[in-house]
């Protein structure tokens, strides 16, 4: 990996206003289902990892970009509340600051509409002269926002690259691609996204993943996330050998969010100097305890320490 230095953790991400409504289970198509319940609440892939980071108590700076509106000032002052950096905020003119519908069902499954807004606004060059200008050991990146500023950002970056493909973008292109990979230290994918960084179908069993592997042209550290069953990491992709990591059991309430958790907990581990091992280990328990509370940003505060 790359040399590291002793500066704060970097999220590069996106940051939206969501709306969750409850209901006993997810639409069909063209089928009109009534919720129980709606809640509103901070949101974003970016502002989940950098709260649950920050909630660990480890310094944490988000680069991010809202609109010129009430919710986009509102988002950023929820933001410095939680021990977020916010001073490489970036504002998009006459856009409106992300935001998202979630639908959650009584097993905690979800469906998950996002509108970028302004999360789209982000530039490369606001991404990496924040990086450049920080100088983090760790920086972490999802696609919610423009793959090109992700891109800039782990080229900026001296310290370790860690992203984490999701969404992926329906016109990601194979160039993006290498160039996301050439960049990355550790990647972080579940089953569908490592399909589609692969052009395979999504693998079901642990001999499909490691046959998308052997696919996957990347030389760094895999973690492929699998929900309820843990994470298969792999120390060095191109070797296509694994460790199976369990995930304890729980009863779900939420599972919106739980990918973010699971990446914000690596990367916390990972800081303070952690092993591997030790890092998806905590990471999988994490993330399964993120599934039992309400909402897509939650703080490791009960029970999860870092020693």
């Amino acid at each position: 990996m790359k040399s590291a230095h002793s500066s704060p953790i970097v999220v590069v991400g996106s940051v939206n206003f969501d709306v969750t409504y409850n209901m006993p289970e997810l639409p069909l198509a063209g089928e009109t289902v009534l919720a129980s319940g709606r809640r509103d609440a901070p949101g974003g892939k970016g502002a989940n990892q950098a709260v649950s980071i920050a909630s660990y108590g480890l310094p944490v700076s988000l680069v991010f970009c809202v609109g010129d509106d009430n919710q986009g000032g509102k988002l950023v002052d929820l933001l410095k509340l939680r021990g977020v950096d916010t001073s490489h905020v970036s504002q998009a003119t006459n856009q409106a600051t992300g935001s998202a519908i979630i639908l959650v069902d009584e097993h905690g499954e979800n469906s998950i509409v996002v509108d970028p807004g302004a999360n789209y606004y982000l530039t490369p060059d606001a991404a990496s002269s924040a990086i450049s200008k920080i100088q983090p050991e760790f920086v972490l990146a999802q696609l919610e926002v423009p793959v090109e500023a992700v891109i800039a950002a782990a080229r900026a970056n001296a310290g370790t690259f860690i992203l984490n493909p999701a969404p992926i973008p329906r016109d990601l292109s194979t160039d993006q691609i290498k160039s996301l990979l050439e960049h990355s230290d550790i990647l972080v994918p579940n089953r569908s996204e490592l399909a589609s960084l692969t052009g395979m179908p999504v693998p079901q069993s642990s001999h499909q993943i490691h046959e998308c592997v052997a696919k996957l042209e990347f030389s760094g550290t895999l973690i492929v996330t699998l929900g309820a069953d843990g994470a298969l990491l792999f120390l060095d992709a191109q070797q296509v050998q694994s460790i199976q990591i369990p995930a304890p059991q729980v009863t779900a309430t939420d599972t919106s969010g739980a990918g973010d958790a699971f990446c914000a907990s690596l990367v916390a581990c990972l800081q303070t100097g952690k092993s591997l091992i030790e890092a998806v280990t905590h990471a999988c328990k994490f993330a399964s305890w993120s599934t039992t509370q309400i909402g897509a940003q939650v703080s490791p505060e009960h029970g999860f320490t870092l020693s």
